[in-house]
């Protein structure tokens, strides 16, 4: 009966162990199975939660966990990683267009967080500012560092400007002047951004647009100067007839021919006047292409007609030219040429006149003359409104320096260029360069 106990304890511990031994290896299956596809997702994820990918990896589990809980679960996350990838993807084209935009533009453009550290700067704002890209980006403005003192008040103006953009979630805008003179004319325009998440600076270079105003307001005093002049001489005489009214006919003979001529000045400069005012409206559907050599010919025509003792020699270069122009105002530029080469000449004068290729698409017409010549200084002024050299010889023939305006203007408003070169006592060369047209347009 002992050994029947015995042996029965022993089997029992026996299959007691094996039971225990197999329960085991079923748990550690069952762990295994549910553990394995868990550590290969994390086994996955963990190069992107490392930094060594840049995107999330795709999860791919065995064939066998593909179609249970955990494969469904692979799936989901794979799905939604390929989403959040797209509007990575999404969002950075569209950062990536926003800043070609801005660079594309004329104005300098920064961006500011909220404690007023750069976040963004376009190269014309690097520009205007001096300095590298990189050395703006994290910083304020008042800490780059610049050889001159006008950058840096620059940088500290619109650092203030910034500054009270983001305390008074208002737009502020101020006007900075740079170089000697006032040469340069910038807008700082702050803006908050929504949110108050920061704000932005815009610069903009608005020296044009002084100097149009500046040029306007010259223009109108430079106008009313010239029209004053011959007027104070007319009202001058027309007091002195009042004053004396027994003349002799010789006196009174002298004094109508200079109102005469005073009034003739007086013409001739409000024409010119009106000219240039309906130049600058010119609209292109009153060009019509034209035979550069037969303009040149009638307007050499017209001139000796006028001064018969000139010359005027024409040389083609090219066999037909023909340009896409207004012919009453093209005329009128070649023939304020060729008068002022007569003008400036010492009789008889002497004019060339060469047309010549400039390029594949472009064609020069060369006036130069025998004459004066014009000083050195006075070359980059010639085309300036009311400017003239010698303003004695001008007053005494009744110019009033808009001949070459009206020319540069006309030439303008053609698409085309003029210079101008000269030597004192040898004569002046200006070079007309337009673009060519078939004979059809």
């Amino acid at each position: 009966v002992m050994t029947l106990a015995v042996d029965f304890e022993v089997g029992f511990l026996v299959l007691g162990i094996f039971i225990l031994l197999l329960y085991s290896i079923m748990t550690w299956a069952i762990i295994h199975r549910l553990t394995r596809p868990i550590q290969q997702i994390v086994d996955a994820v963990a190069p992107y939660q490392e930094g060594r990918e840049e995107f999330l990896p795709k999860i791919i589990l065995n064939e066998a966990m593909q179609t249970d809980e955990f494969g469904k679960l692979a799936s989901t996350l794979n799905s939604l990683n390929e989403k959040i990838q797209k509007q990575i993807e999404h969002l950075t084209r569209q950062k990536k267009e926003t800043e070609d935009i801005l660079e594309s533009l004329s104005e300098g453009v920064i961006a500011f967080d909220t404690s007023a550290k750069v976040t963004f700067a376009n190269q014309v704002s690097c520009r205007m500012l001096r300095a590298h890209h990189d050395a703006m980006i994290g910083y304020i403005l008042p800490h780059l560092h610049s050889t001159s003192p006008i950058v840096e008040g620059l940088a500290k103006k619109c650092h203030e400007g910034v500054l009270q953009a983001l305390q008074t979630s208002e737009t502020i805008v101020q006007t900075w002047t740079l170089g000697d003179g006032g040469k340069i004319y910038l807008d700082l325009i702050a803006a908050p951004l929504a949110h108050q998440s920061g704000a932005i600076l815009v610069l903009q270079d608005k020296t044009s647009d002084y100097k149009v105003v500046e040029m306007g307001k010259d223009f109108i005093a430079n106008a009313s100067h010239e029209l004053r002049t011959p007027i104070t001489i007319i009202r001058g005489f027309a007091e002195t007839l009042q004053d004396i009214p027994n003349l002799s006919t010789a006196m009174l003979h002298e004094i109508t021919e200079k109102i005469v001529r005073t009034c003739g000045r007086l013409d001739r400069l409000v024409k010119s006047l009106l000219t240039l005012a309906d130049i600058e409206n010119l609209p292109e559907t009153n060009f019509r292409p034209y035979d550069l050599l037969s303009m040149i010919e009638h307007c050499k025509h017209i001139l000796l007609t006028a001064h018969p003792d000139a010359s005027v020699d024409i040389r083609e270069e090219l066999k037909k030219a023909y340009v896409a122009v207004d012919g009453d105002l093209f005329d009128l530029a070649i023939m304020n040429l060729l008068e002022n080469a007569v003008k400036y000449s010492p009789a008889p004068a002497r004019i060339e006149v060469i047309i010549q290729p400039a390029t594949h698409h472009r064609v020069e017409i060369v006036v130069q003359d025998r004459g004066i010549g014009i000083p050195e200084k006075d070359l980059p002024h010639i085309f300036d409104r009311f400017y003239t050299v010698d303003k004695a010889r001008s007053r005494k023939s009744g110019g009033a320096g808009l001949g070459l305006s009206i020319v540069k203007t006309i030439i303008d408003k053609h698409h085309g260029t003029i210079k101008a070169s000269s030597e004192l006592g040898k004569g002046t060369r200006f070079t007309v360069s337009l673009p060519l047209k078939s004979e059809r347009g």
